[in-house]
């Protein structure tokens, strides 16, 4: 019985050396150290890469406040020449205007100019017409109006 018992354990030994139960497997430190160092290089590469995005960004936003300052400056004095055009736009007319009366009052006929309705004339023919006259202005400042 002895040797059965004997033979009986060898056989359990044989079959487990044979057929491993693999209940508990080791994990291959080696892969694992490798993928972590991998997986270190990528993460100090992906911080420089970061790093240096933050650093482009950064140029770019004080280039754009560069850019947006000079486009103020820019509009400052644009708005500036368009107040002295309209300055000077204001002396035209007014002399054009000033031209207008003193041809009007020489006998000159000024029907194919160009003039505003404001002024001395225009303020004559409002009179004129709230006095009941029916022509059009244009007829007032040619012929009427030299008459007053």
């Amino acid at each position: 019985m002895r040797t059965l018992i004997i033979a009986f354990c060898f056989f359990i030994i044989a079959i487990e050396l044979a057929f491993p139960v693999g209940a508990i497997t080791t994990p291959p430190v080696d892969d694992i150290e490798m993928m972590l160092a991998k997986i270190q290089k990528n993460l100090a590469m992906a911080s420089e890469v970061t790093k240096i995005a933050h650093q482009k960004s950064e140029k770019l936003v004080e280039a754009k406040v560069e850019e947006k300052k000079e486009l103020k400056e820019a509009v400052v004095v644009a708005e500036a020449k368009v107040e002295k055009a309209e300055e000077v736009m204001h002396k035209m007319e007014e002399k054009v205007e000033f031209y207008a009366v003193k041809m009007i009052g020489s006998g000159v006929d000024t029907s194919f100019q160009e003039v505003n309705y404001s002024g001395p004339v225009y303020e004559a023919y409002l009179n004129y017409v709230e006095e009941g006259g029916t022509e059009d202005f244009e007829y007032f400042r040619v012929y009427l109006w030299q008459q007053k």
